[in-house]
This record gives C-alpha cells, structure tokens and sequence, in this order.
C-alpha cells in the first residue's frame, strides 16, 4: 500500500520553517482574484532553490490561480537520482511538505499507469527526487488560499524523448477524459546548465556576456515550445547538445494541451541563476510557460 513520501529537500531547497510562508507570500504579493475561466491546460515551471528560480516558479502558479484551481496537478520531472522505474507513476498515498500534506489522486495515478505503454506504478524513484517536490508548496499555498483541496500525480522521467511524450500526453489526455478528471499538467524543468561545475563550456565569452549567451540558447528552445513543436524542441536540444533537464515532461505537456485544444502559448518570465548567484561556474537557466485554450 502506498504510504507517506517525506520531504527530501525542505531546508535546502525551500526553507523548512515559517520562513517558506513568507517566501511564498512575496512571490504571490501580486496575485489576482481566484479564476474560473479554466483555460490553461499546462504550465512549465523550474525546480532549482527558491532563491534563484521561485520567484518565475510562482509565475506559473500565479497564471494557474487566476484560471483557476484543477481537481488534479500531473506533475512531471527529471530523475535525477537514477532509483526505481525509468517511468515512475507515484501509486498514492500523501507528499509532505512543510505546509501539510497534499493527497495522490491515486484513481488518476492508475489511469495513467494502465494507459501508458511504458509507465510503471513506482514510488523508488520518487524517494529523493526534488524536482516534484519543490512545486508543491506554491500548490499547497495556492490551495489554501480558496480553501479548495487539490490533488497530484507525481511522475518522476528517467527517459525523454519524443516518444516518451506522445505516450504519456496521450495517456493523461485518455485517464482525464475517461475519469472525468479536471486537470493541469506540469512540466517541471531547469533549462541550460552551463559551466565548469556542470563540465559544460560550448561557448567562452566575457563574464558579463554569459547570461545573455545562455539565454539566446535557451529560447532558441523555448520557441518551439511556444510553437507547440516538441519535434522541434527535441531537434534543438539534440543540434546544440543542450542541458535543459526535462525535455520529456514539456514534451508531455505539450501533447496533452494539443489533445485538450490549447490554442496558445505564453512565457511569463524568463531569469537565470547569475542574476542572484553572480557567478558563471554555474549558470542555470529558468522559464515560466502557460498552455491555454
């Protein structure tokens, strides 16, 4: 039986105290009235520390929020550890975060599972993976906000490519269809690594220059992403040998909002890690993307 998932990253992350509340509430100082519209049916957000990539996280959620709330987040993210399934569908059970717990939609979970041809039912891969982990306090905040209890599936990519996305975007369209379920996917992903920590140096320029050099590379992504192009977005990765980390969830996501008559694509904010960090050992670059009808 499926059982509680703990926090692997809470005090390093996002802060572990009441600190995180705080956080959270000038990331959100702007935020509008709660929505009804529902026209989002995506979003991508980054998963690095909240210092450097929260505040364009919480553009996401913000955008969400106003659309208002889904019955179901599908969150999908990179396996960085390399534990349990290469395709790894959270069964059930609860994720704790500092701010409570948050509620598998385990109905959905095994939807997806059944309708995939290549995912597992698999809570290993999820032991110590953050990249899910870090999106659910903006959740946790939002939804306490209306008082609404909302719901995950957490899937944790070991492998991404094009045919990982078409598979999933399919099953989540077909589990949300065949449930009745109202859901948003999220695709949460870092986008270049650039540097000597990260043993990636395609390009030299003066400090001052770099930032705007990852940039370039990293909408030269992007724009397939807007233009709904996972082909594409997958050809660019390939011809620049780029870093991003989760090609496979925003490939996922953009499948699913094609099936769910998304029309448009929107960035709503883009930074990198130089921009709090001022060091170009490491540069990180991160992006805030709806999907709406």
């Amino acid at each position: 039986m499926a059982g509680r998932r703990y926090p692997a990253v809470a005090g390093s992350f996002y802060p572990s105290d009441e600190e995180l509340v705080l956080m959270l509430e000038r990331f959100f100082s702007d935020l509008g009235e709660e929505g009804s519209e529902r026209r989002i049916t995506a979003g991508v957000a980054p998963h690095a520390g909240y210092i450097f990539s929260g505040y364009t996280a919480s553009r996401t959620y913000k955008a969400i929020f106003e659309d208002g709330l889904p019955e179901t987040f599908v969150i999908l993210g990179p396996n960085h550890t390399g534990l349990g399934s290469p395709i790894a569908v959270y069964p059930g059970g609860e994720w704790l975060t500092p701010l409570g717990s948050v509620e598998v939609d385990t109905e959905m979970a095994k939807a997806i599972a059944k309708l995939s041809g290549i995912a597992d039912l698999d809570e290993l891969a999820h032991k110590y993976e953050h990249s899910i982990e870090v999106q659910l306090p903006f959740i946790q905040y939002l939804s306490e906000l209306t008082g609404k209890e909302v719901r995950i599936v957490p899937i944790a990519l070991g492998i991404q490519d094009e045919d990982v996305s078409e598979d999933l975007g399919n099953a989540i369209f077909e589990a949300s269809e065949e449930l009745g379920r109202d859901v948003v996917v999220i695709a949460s992903t870092d986008f270049m690594h650039y540097g000597t920590m990260y043993g990636y140096v395609p390009f030299r320029a003066r400090a001052d220059e770099l930032p705007h050099r990852v940039k370039e590379w990293d909408f030269r992504v992007i724009r397939k992403i807007l233009d709904f192009d996972v082909k594409g977005m997958f050809s660019e990765l390939g011809k620049m040998n780029h870093t991003m980390c989760g090609p496979g969830g925003v490939g996922t996501a953009i499948v699913y909002s094609r099936l769910a008559g998304a029309l448009e694509a929107e960035l709503l904010h883009y930074t990198t890690s130089f921009e709090v960090s001022r060091s170009t050992e490491a540069i990180v670059g991160y992006a805030s993307i709806v999907f709406r009808k």
